[in-house]
């Protein structure tokens, strides 16, 4: 009995080493092909430029290819639903920002997917202050013209933005809370869509993330009024702050990747490290001058990423109601 006993403790440590063994070289191996990354906003925008880039210098690291596909419409809804429905084997991911992926579920009807239940973060890439800027020939000169005029003409000023409930909606439902008017907002499916707009003066503001306007506050084509950022900063010399200006908005786009829940947390960990070897890669610092990225360049890990957007999930519950 005890040499039958001895014998079964045997094969069952011999079958726990072989399933570590197996584990281990499956880890070590991973990734062994081309990853997908689906985009949730339209081709062009700050987003997806800054995703392609990141991804391809991952790429270069991990040894594999990351294809890059957008997937927008309905304010990013299209592209969550389809990375919150995809095999969550490590070879598909996907972009997030805010605050469309804590707010979508709280604002609209119908949508497939909870945060918390049907993703798993990454690594945060970037956190970009919200800007709201003017066309150059506007009316209004400063942040008080356009609150004055919004007074004087409830729903009549609009404001242009991306996705409904993202973080540049948000920036002016705070703004109307605080300085008790009312914008009329209208959303794009992303930077690429709105920037034209308000370029041709189809609209008579708009905000986006602040890296996402220099090049044009730059070139003299738009005015910034004010930036949402906790203070001012030298990228927008002689603009304000809001909280300069007596309201209370401090807004900005956290934009990083993740993956469908489910997928091993070992994978998420090799992607994650990867994504902060690639934001301190020297190379990759050289290109993301050129798309005016660095200032904002902000790595947190999965776990530290989940935990920040968990409790500005909770905040927006209470800010939506």
């Amino acid at each position: 009995m005890l040499k039958k006993s001895f014998y079964c403790f045997g094969f069952a440590f011999l079958l726990i080493c072989l399933f570590i063994s197996f584990s281990t070289v499956a880890l070590a191996n991973y990734p062994e092909k081309d990853i997908k990354v689906i985009v949730h906003v339209s081709p062009g925008g700050g987003t997806d430029t800054m995703i392609r880039l990141v991804t391809k210098y991952m790429g270069e690291k991990l040894g594999v290819n990351f294809i890059v596909e957008d997937h927008s419409g309905a304010g990013g809804q299209i592209g969550y639903t389809a990375l919150s429905m995809a095999e969550p084997d490590g070879y598909t991911i996907g972009s997030i920002t805010t605050m469309s992926i804590v707010t979508m579920e709280l604002t609209r009807e119908g949508v497939a997917f909870t945060f918390k239940d049907d993703f798993e973060p990454i690594a945060r890439l970037v956190l970009d202050p919200s800007v709201c800027v003017v066309p150059v020939n506007s009316p209004f000169q400063t942040m008080k013209d356009m609150i004055q005029a919004a007074k004087e003409n409830p729903g009549k000023i609009n404001w242009g933005g991306t996705m409904l409930y993202g973080t540049h909606h948000i920036q002016a439902v705070l703004l109307e809370k605080e300085a008790g008017v009312k914008f009329s907002y209208i959303p794009y499916d992303g930077f690429s869509e709105l920037l034209p707009s308000i370029l041709g003066e189809q609209i008579d503001s708009a905000a986006s993330g602040m890296t996402e306007w220099l090049p044009q506050i730059k070139e003299g084509k738009l005015r910034a009024l004010a930036f949402a950022g906790p203070s001012r900063t030298e990228w927008l010399p002689g603009v304000p702050t809001y909280k300069e200006l007596g309201y209370k908005v401090a807004v900005g786009s956290n934009r990083g990747l993740a993956a469908p829940a489910g997928t091993p947390k070992e994978y998420i960990e090799i992607l994650s490290n990867t994504v902060q070897e690639v934001l301190q890669d020297p190379e990759f610092l050289k290109d993301a001058e050129k798309i005016g990225i660095v200032p904002i360049l902000g790595y947190l890990n999965g776990e530290d990423f989940k935990d920040y957007l968990w409790t500005l999930q909770d905040n927006m519950k209470e800010i939506l109601k």
